[in-house]
C-alpha cells in the first residue's frame, strides 16, 4: 500500500492530539478526585449517581424535619411538666385545708394559687420560633390559642380558643421523617383543651378558698372536691407527657435511622464518582510517557526524506 509521506504529520498530530487528551483526562481526574465529568464518561454509573444525590437529598430534608420535630417535642414536654409542677403544687396547697385556722390562712393559699394560674397561662402560650406550641394546627396563627377572661384584677376563666369543630380532638400537623413517614409533634387539641380545663380547676380551687367563710363544712368539702379532680387532671397531664416522649423516642430513632442511610449513600455515590489515585496516576504516567515517545519518533521520521535516498 502506498502512503504519502505528508500523511504523516496530519497521523502524528492526531496521536498527539489523543495522547494530550488522556493526559488532561488523568490530571482532571486527579485534581478533582471525581471519575466521571460527563455522562458520556459512564452513563450507567451517571445516571446511579444522579438517582442517590435526589435520595440524599430527600433523607437530608428528612433528618431537618425530624431535629425540627424533636425540637418542638421538647420544648413542648418542658411546657407540660410545668403545668404538671403548677398543678401538683396547687394540690399540695389543698391538702391540709381542712386544718386551716384562719381566713388569712386561705387567703395566702388562694393568692399562691392566683399566681399558679397566671404562670400556667403563660406557659400555655408558649411559642418557639414564632409558632404556639399548644395550638393544634393553627401554631402559626396570630392569636394565642388560650384566652382568659377577667374580673376585678383576676382571671375568672381559661378558654383553648379552638373548638371540635375547628379543630377535631386528633388534627395535627404532620411532617414527613421519611418516604411513608409522617408525624405530629405538636400535642393535640384534644390535650389543649385539657389543659385549659386544668387551669380553669385551679381558678375553682383559688375561689373555693377565697369564697366561704373559715370553718364552714362547705368551703373543706368544696376545696377537698376539687383536689380530687385536680388528680385527675394530673393523670391527663401525664398521660400527654408520656404521648411526647413517645414522639421523641420515635424521631430520634429515625433521625439514627436517616444518618445511617445518609452514610451507605455517600458510600454509594464514592465507589462510582472517586477516582482511584493510584491507576489514575498511572494511567498519566503512562501518557506522558506515550506522548515523549511520540514526539521523539515524529522528529526522528521527520528529519528524512525521499532527497536522503536520492543520491
Amino acid at each position: 500500500m502506498r502512503v504519502t509521506f505528508n500523511s504523516f504529520p496530519d497521523t502524528l498530530l492526531g496521536r498527539l492530539q489523543s495522547l494530550g487528551s488522556e493526559q488532561n483526562k488523568a490530571l482532571t481526574q486527579l485534581s478533582t478526585g471525581q471519575r466521571i465529568a460527563a455522562p458520556s464518561d459512564d452513563a450507567p454509573a451517571m445516571q446511579r449517581i444522579l438517582n442517590l444525590r435526589v435520595e440524599k437529598k430527600q433523607n437530608q430534608q428528612y433528618h431537618r424535619n425530624a431535629t425540627d420535630g424533636l425540637e418542638v417535642s421538647k420544648v413542648t414536654f418542658s411546657s407540660l411538666e410545668q403545668i404538671k409542677d403548677l398543678l401538683v403544687r396547687s394540690s399540695e396547697l389543698s391538702a391540709n385545708v381542712s386544718g386551716a385556722t384562719s381566713e388569712q390562712e386561705f387567703k395566702a393559699k388562694a393568692s399562691e394559687i392566683d399566681q399558679l394560674i397566671q404562670q400556667g397561662l403563660n406557659v400555655a402560650n408558649t411559642k418557639l420560633r414564632g409558632s404556639y406550641l399548644l395550638a393544634g394546627e393553627a401554631s402559626g396563627a396570630p392569636d394565642a390559642p388560650f384566652t382568659a377572661t377577667s374580673a376585678n384584677g383576676k382571671v375568672t376563666n381559661i378558654a383553648y380558643r379552638y373548638s371540635v369543630a375547628d379543630q377535631a380532638d386528633d388534627a395535627n400537623p404532620q411532617m414527613h421523617i421519611g418516604e411513608d413517614t409522617k408525624i405530629s409533634a405538636f400535642t393535640n387539641p384534644r390535650e389543649n383543651r385539657e389543659v385549659a380545663d386544668l387551669l380553669n380547676k385551679m381558678i375553682a380551687m383559688r375561689d373555693a378558698m377565697s369564697d366561704a367563710p373559715v370553718g364552714t363544712a362547705t368551703k373543706a368539702s368544696s376545696v377537698m372536691a376539687l383536689r380530687d379532680d385536680l388528680a385527675a387532671k394530673e393523670d391527663q397531664i401525664l398521660s400527654a407527657l408520656s404521648r411526647q416522649g413517645t414522639i421523641q423516642y420515635r424521631l430520634e430513632t429515625a433521625m439514627k435511622d436517616l444518618e445511617v442511610r445518609y452514610e451507605g449513600t455517600e458510600k454509594l455515590i464514592s465507589t462510582d464518582a472517586d477516582i482511584d489515585f493510584a491507576e489514575a496516576t498511572v494511567r498519566l504516567n503512562r501518557a506522558q510517557m506515550a506522548y515523549q515517545a511520540a514526539i521523539q519518533s515524529g522528529a526522528m521520521i521527520q528529519n528524512n526524506s525521499l532527497l536522503d535516498y536520492l543520491r
